[in-house]
């Protein structure tokens, strides 16, 4: 089992340095021809790339450029083409040839008697990127010796995870405390405050929640034993908007992008983290689950409408075992320019029954009124997501980025509401109605009484299976103004450089339901649906426009993204 991780480890370790190579050249304050030509040169695949110390010998000959990163390259041999280095420094000995140019960006050159360079000799000292992570790695230095050597402890008030129709603002409030050290013990006890609770419910305590953790850390926190227990409101399809969005989106107008249930249980975790590009956490779960009704909170627009209506869940208590491994070879996890990036999901059902209680359907003529009987779920069911994506750079400051992600049912049965899936919007599908590919579960409501008022839900959440793919290509507008003749020397006084990015992209989605009959024929199979669009970005901001390309076809839709899309 052990041997299985080697590659996975020497990859990551090869990987990670390369992968920040352009973003280090893009942020040097170069030149930009030499940028535009430095960048050219390391993408290319006939380039042979240097990590760390490397050494050329005598007898050594390289037929094309050389491209290195970090440490110090002895040069003995011939390169024919140019030699480029960033982060390091070169030494060409006393035999060495380059017939093309050498270039150092953040090093230095050393030419001893003998060498030979027929074309120019080039060293930009150190660059902007070191004196930038020099300053990183000071401040990280500092936060860890505080952090991690001495311990810490805090009283903390913060958010939730997003403003929303159930919680209105969930408020987490309690300490935190770190004991330090490489064998750190970490405490967490927040209270949760639900600023909107359903107006009818009478008991006050439902405005409350909670989540305890514990995590002692070993071996200079690279593998830990947790536990928590917690009372929450959590919500489906969290992968799909960020935070930031879904908090906007409800708060300014009154539009929830998600679903919610509760979650009351324990839990314990092992997690292992040994490099900064791998995290495997393996989880125990015991949870109650319950439907949520919507409430009626603050929104600043379109008050006098109503807020969607929640899914009915399926309630009871179910224990379970969850495996999360997510590799990130990305150079930058929040703005990334090159690398992949693969998260993987399982949930077993291990014990217990989860039951969605009846209700009455309200259908549309001819079929009338149908009451939908209460659908138990055994734990003998398997939960999975994956989500791949490849960032891959394209030219000069292009990007073509790919994303394949897929989830449900590992098996051929159908899966409880609160571990469906459902795509449609601008998470997901945006030339379509948030949603749209739900597998019928939201053409329909139904009514039950929960603690004695009735209530009204749509009777399931979304589909059995899922998978969505998304590519994209985007490119940047280089535009600069000012005033008077361009001085190449001198126009940082003067002149504003102003380089916000465009993207084109398409999507295709398609969701499965195992169990067509549980609704009397509305859950069904959603097919594949497509739509492509573009986008003009400003850093994540981005104005966006999509085209559904489904046979029925349809209007555009433009919305806006405080995020990127992946």
């Amino acid at each position: 089992m052990r041997t299985r991780w080697i590659p996975v480890a020497l990859l990551v370790l090869l990987a990670a340095p390369a992968a920040g190579q352009e973003r280090e050249i893009r942020d040097a304050n170069l030149p930009y021809d030499l940028e535009a030509r430095l960048i050219r040169l390391y993408d290319r695949t006939s380039t042979r790339h240097f990590e760390g110390n490397a050494y050329i010998s005598p007898r050594e000959l390289v037929n094309g450029d050389v491209g290195a990163r970090g440490g110090t390259l002895r040069l003995a041999g011939r390169v024919h083409g140019d030699l480029a280095m960033v982060d390091g420094d070169i030494v060409l000995e006393r035999t060495s040839v380059v017939t093309g140019d050498v270039i150092v960006v953040g090093g230095e050159v050393t030419m001893e008697d003998g060498a030979a360079v027929e074309g120019s000799v080039t060293s930009y000292g150190v660059s902007t990127v070191d004196r930038d992570r020099d300053r990183r790695d000071d401040w990280d230095r500092r936060r860890d010796r505080w952090y991690w050597g001495r311990g810490h402890s805090r009283l903390t008030v913060r958010a939730g995870y997003n403003y929303n129709r159930v919680e209105g603002l969930p408020i987490m409030f309690g300490p935190l405390i770190d004991t330090g050290g490489d064998f750190a013990l970490r405490l967490e006890a927040l209270a949760i405050y639900r600023t909107e609770s359903d107006p009818d419910f009478e008991l006050q305590p439902d405005r409350f929640g909670y989540v305890v953790k514990a995590e002692q850390f070993f071996g200079g926190r690279i593998f830990s034993l947790g536990g928590s227990v917690f009372s929450q409101v959590d919500g489906m399809d969290r992968w799909q908007v960020s935070d930031l969005e879904a908090t906007v989106a409800s708060l300014v107008f009154r539009e929830d992008l998600r679903d919610y249930y509760d979650r009351t249980g324990w839990s314990g975790a092992i997690r292992i983290n040994p490099l900064r590009a791998f995290d495997a956490r393996f989880e125990y779960r015991q949870e109650d689950h319950r439907s949520l009704a919507a409430g009626n909170p603050w929104s600043l627009l379109n008050r006098g409408e109503s807020w969607d209506l929640q899914p009915a869940v399926a309630e009871g208590r179910i224990k379970t075992v969850v495996g999360d491994v997510t590799v990130d070879l990305r150079d930058h996890r929040d703005d990334p320019y090159r690398g992949w990036y693969i998260n993987a999901v399982v949930e077993h059902a291990l014990e217990g029954e989860l039951v969605r209680p009846g209700m009455e359907l309200d259908l549309v003529p001819p079929g009338g009124p149908l009451s939908l009987a209460d659908r138990t779920f055994v734990a003998d069911f398997t939960d999975g997501f994956i989500d791949v994506r490849r960032y891959t750079p394209v030219g000069y400051r292009s990007q073509l980025n790919l994303r394949a992600v897929a989830g449900g049912s590992v098996t051929d049965g159908p899966l409880p509401p609160q571990y469906q899936h459902a795509l449609g919007g601008f998470g997901t599908l945006p030339g379509y109605d948030h949603f749209e590919a739900s597998c019928g579960a939201h053409l329909v409501s139904g009514s039950r009484v929960v603690d004695g008022a009735t209530r009204t839900f749509f009777p399931s959440y979304g589909c059995d299976r899922f998978a969505l793919f998304q590519a994209e290509f985007r490119g940047r507008l280089t535009l600069d103004f000012g005033f008077g003749d361009r001085d190449w020397q001198h126009w940082d006084d003067w002149w504003i450089d102003f380089d916000p990015n465009w993207v084109v992209f398409f999507d295709a989605g398609r969701g499965w339901t195992n169990d067509a009959t549980d609704l009397a024929g509305i859950s069904q199979g959603t097919g594949w649906l497509y739509d492509a669009g573009i986008g003009f970005l400003l850093d994540e901001f981005g104005i966006y426009a999509a085209l559904p390309l489904t046979d029925d076809g349809g209007s555009p839709k433009f919305f806006v993204r405080l995020k990127r899309r992946f």
